[in-house]
């Protein structure tokens, strides 16, 4: 029920990335590589604040839920309901991620955008910064692990 102002909102689908909106310095700041666009969270480039990237740098097996998630965090932190990790704390898993990534995924230009499989760990993480309760089977831990899921 709130309307904001912003100066650019892109809604964009099936394209190839370009980072050419942005200004010298910021294509600077931005974590580039050739195997992708490292984020915190997949989302919040550390170097530049008040940016944020909801889809366009995160592949998941069911994207669309995975965006959702994305942007209702970001809107929760951009809102002051959950705080801003400092940048070395953003940085220290963006270093541990790309590790890992590196280690055991072929390089391709979009190595870093990659969750695919480990969505669910994803969501998890988000759901836990928001607050937000994130066991799809309820209390029991055991029913999380071995239970089926069921309508």
């Amino acid at each position: 029920g709130e309307e904001l102002e912003a100066d650019v909102v892109v809604f964009a689908t099936g394209y190839g990335k370009d980072y050419s909106v942005f200004t010298d310095e910021v294509r600077g700041k931005l974590d580039l590589q050739t195997d992708g666009h490292w984020l915190y969270r997949h989302t919040l480039p550390t170097a530049v604040p008040n940016l944020a990237f909801v889809g366009s740098e995160l592949a998941t097996i069911s994207n669309i839920s995975s965006y959702g998630i994305q942007a209702a965090w970001v809107a929760k932190m951009w809102a002051g309901e959950i705080p801003t990790p400092a940048a070395k704390e953003m940085e220290e898993e963006i270093t541990a991620n790309k590790a890992w990534k590196r280690k055991w995924m072929p390089l391709t230009t979009s190595r870093a955008s990659l969750v695919l499989l480990h969505q669910t760990h994803f969501h998890d993480m988000l759901l836990k910064d928001m607050g937000l309760p994130h066991r799809r089977k309820g209390a029991n831990v055991f029913a999380e692990f071995f239970a089926p899921y069921a309508p």
